[in-house]
């Protein structure tokens, strides 16, 4: 059977990463406002809707991402910052761009929604990615 050899602290660290920059990225400072428009919401009725469980899980997913990306990286062989960084531009684009495209077309929203979604989720796979290649 083929082992697969992952670094689990690197994988924390770039979900710890990653959960941060999503932070960064929705708040006041970059594209929350926006966001929050594309979605239909003001402030208040985004912060009356979500509860704290939701933060929990998103961290959780983004420890899952970075598990998967690991052992994606792994089978690449990935050992560079670079090629990490293009490993996660791959899963990005063929599973998360694409995939997400249509769903937001098919749903009525926005390009810009699109944009800033996807965007969050390319510079978290790309940074992981890289930090992940070369952290084994």
């Amino acid at each position: 059977m083929y082992e697969i050899h992952v670094n689990y602290p690197a994988i924390i660290t770039v979900g710890i990463l990653s959960y941060i920059l999503g932070t960064l990225w929705y708040s006041r400072l970059l594209f929350g406002r926006r966001w929050r428009e594309s979605i239909g919401k003001t402030e208040s009725e985004y912060r009356n809707n979500v509860k704290p469980w939701i933060y929990v899980l998103t961290f959780i997913c983004w420890l899952i991402a970075a598990y998967v990306l690991s052992v994606f990286i792994h089978y690449c062989g990935a050992s560079t910052f670079g090629y990490g960084m293009l490993a996660g531009f791959l899963c990005w684009f063929g599973f998360v761009a694409c995939i997400s495209l249509f769903q937001i077309l098919f749903a009525g929203r926005t390009l810009s929604l699109w944009l800033i979604n996807s965007g969050y989720t390319l510079l978290s796979l790309i940074f992981g990615g890289g930090i992940l290649a070369v952290w084994r």
